[in-house]
C-alpha cells in the first residue's frame, strides 16, 4: 500500500511539473490565436455634409458607431520578451448615428444619412511581454499593415411641397486602401499547459478618401478602439 502511494505521489509530481515550464514564454515558442470582441468609433469623419435638396452645409458626417471585431494571429518568440508574426483582423461598423436635417420653409424637407464602414486589416504583428516567466502575463501588442475599407452611405430624402410627399432613397459605397496601425494592452493566462485565454484592448487608425463620394471632401484619418477576447495555443 505504501509503495502504491509513493508511485501515485511521484506521478502527480511529474504531471504538475509539466505545466510550470510549458506555461511560461520562452525563445522559439509559437502562438496561434483567434479573437472576437467589440469596438467603437472615436469621433466623426470630419467631412461636412451638404443637403442634396437645399445645397446648404449641415453637420459633420459620422463614419461609424459600434462594431463587431474579429481576427486571427500567428506569433514566433525571438526571445522571451519579443514575439513577431502576422495577423488578419476585421471590423464591421454598423448602426452609425443617423444624421437628420429638417428644413421648415417652403418646401419642407427631411434628409437622413446612414453611414457604415467595413474594414479588413492585413498586418505584421508583434508584442512585448513584461513578465514572460509568469503563467499570467501582461503585454503590449502592436501592428502595422494595410487596411482595405468600404464605406456605405444610405440616404433618404423626404420633401413636402403643396401637401404632396416626394420620397427618394439610395445607397452608394466606395472602397479604399491605406496604411493602418494599432497598439494596445493585453493580459493572458493558461488553462492548460498549452491552451491560453486572454483579454486585449487596442487603439487602431486608418485613412479613407471621402473624395470618392464628393469632390469637396477629401482623405480623413479615422480611429477606433476595440476590446477583444482571445483563445490561443502555444507550442
Amino acid at each position: 500500500m505504501m509503495r502504491r502511494m509513493l508511485i501515485l505521489c511521484l506521478a502527480i509530481g511529474l504531471i504538475g511539473a509539466v505545466p510550470l515550464s510549458a506555461q511560461t514564454l520562452q525563445k522559439g515558442d509559437q502562438m496561434v490565436s483567434g479573437f472576437v470582441g467589440a469596438g467603437g468609433a472615436l469621433g466623426n469623419s470630419g467631412v461636412k455634409t451638404t443637403s442634396q435638396l437645399t445645397g446648404n452645409d449641415t453637420d459633420t458626417l459620422d463614419w461609424g458607431d459600434e462594431s463587431v471585431s474579429y481576427g486571427v494571429q500567428y506569433l514566433y518568440a525571438l526571445n522571451p520578451y519579443f514575439a513577431f508574426g502576422a495577423e488578419y483582423n476585421g471590423n464591421r461598423f454598423d448602426g452609425a448615428t443617423y444624421e437628420e436635417y429638417f428644413y421648415w420653409g417652403s418646401p419642407k424637407e427631411q434628409e437622413i444619412i446612414d453611414p457604415d464602414m467595413d474594414v479588413h486589416n492585413f498586418m505584421a504583428a508583434g508584442r512585448f511581454t513584461f513578465n514572460p516567466g509568469a503563467k499570467t502575463r501582461v503585454y503590449i501588442p502592436f501592428g502595422l499593415g494595410v487596411a482595405r475599407a468600404k464605406a456605405t452611405l444610405d440616404y433618404t430624402l423626404d420633401k413636402v411641397n403643396g401637401g404632396v410627399l416626394q420620397h427618394t432613397s439610395g445607397s452608394q459605397d466606395e472602397s479604399g486602401t491605406s496604411f493602418t496601425y494599432y497598439v494596445g494592452l493585453g493580459v493572458e493566462s493558461h488553462f492548460s499547459p498549452h491552451w491560453l485565454w486572454g483579454l486585449e484592448a487596442r487603439y487602431q487608425a486608418f485613412e479613407f478618401d471621402y473624395g470618392k463620394f464628393n469632390d469637396e471632401w477629401n482623405k480623413k484619418t479615422l480611429d477606433y478602439v476595440s476590446v477583444l477576447f482571445k483563445i490561443g495555443y502555444k507550442f
